[in-house]
């Protein structure tokens, strides 16, 4: 799993699409005509399709979007009940983030992952996509300077723009 995942983050930091071998196995599921084919390739996600996916992850309290990406040596036991709670949005954002394009997925391949998937498969593939959006080295640079940051409520952000504006007024005065 940890070669994975550095797969996954060579992978988008150097922006190559991501291929995951799938099985489909119950192939009744696919309609006639069409084949998912034996893997799901997963592109850089282009800014159009990050605006489509991004009010979708903001509906994912950030608590449990936390749990579901995955982190190195860390296994959510909760895991089941958050995917379960999210269901239907996350399989939204999988589908959105495979097909990448101005259009919509088709209905056709929703159906046939969500006969095709565990919650696991979705977790996958859900946290490929956000690699590929950048999302989890970006959420990590926020993390990381809102521990750092002096200015940790909203009350002395206030407070500091108004000393601020005190400051520049005394100086003004002073001139």
């Amino acid at each position: 799993m940890i070669r994975y995942l550095a797969q996954i983050e060579s992978e988008t930091i150097t922006e190559q699409a991501i291929k995951i071998d799938f099985d489909f196995n119950n192939r009744e599921s696919i309609p006639d005509g069409e084949d998912p084919g034996d893997c799901i390739i997963i592109n850089p996600i282009t800014c159009r399709t990050w605006f489509r996916i991004r009010p979708l992850l903001l509906q994912i309290d950030e608590e449990d979007l936390g749990r579901m990406i995955e982190k190195q040596g860390v296994i959510n036991e909760n895991l089941p009940e958050i995917m379960d709670k999210y269901g239907e949005l996350l399989i939204d954002i999988v589908c959105l983030g495979i097909h990448n394009k101005k259009s919509e997925p088709p209905a056709w391949f929703r159906d046939v992952l969500i006969d095709n998937s565990t919650w696991e498969d979705i977790r996958i593939l859900l946290n490929a996509i956000i690699y590929r959006i950048g999302y989890f080295p970006f959420c990590n640079s926020i993390t990381t300077l809102a521990n750092v940051s002096p200015l940790r409520t909203e009350a002395e952000i206030i407070a500091a723009q108004k000393n601020l504006m005190s400051w520049q007024d005394s100086a003004k005065q002073d001139s």
